[in-house]
């Protein structure tokens, strides 16, 4: 979608020359939101996540902006479902 994308980034007070990326979206694109959007979708795919009360389906995790919050009733179900989106991530 963008043609030879580059990114430069400041070092202290130096700024070297641009480089190119391969991933992601451009920063203050209109279709940058959508295209997240899409890309994300998946994320907690096949997680287990936690029961909440009053809510028919459990809950993996929460999404704000940049960050994420994975949701587990124990250490082991929080580890797999890291496992899980490190190979997620990975693909």
């Amino acid at each position: 979608m963008y043609h030879d994308p580059k990114i430069t980034v400041r070092i202290g007070d130096k700024l070297p020359g641009p480089s190119e990326y391969l991933c992601g979206v451009r920063q203050g694109c209109p279709a940058s939101p959508i295209l997240f959007d899409f890309f994300i979708n998946d994320i907690f795919k096949g997680i287990s996540g936690v029961e909440v009360p009053g809510l028919p389906n459990h809950i993996p995790g929460l999404l704000f902006a940049d960050d994420a919050v994975v949701l587990a009733d124990s250490a082991e179900n929080l580890q797999t479902s890291l496992d899980a989106i490190t190979v997620w991530s990975d693909t």
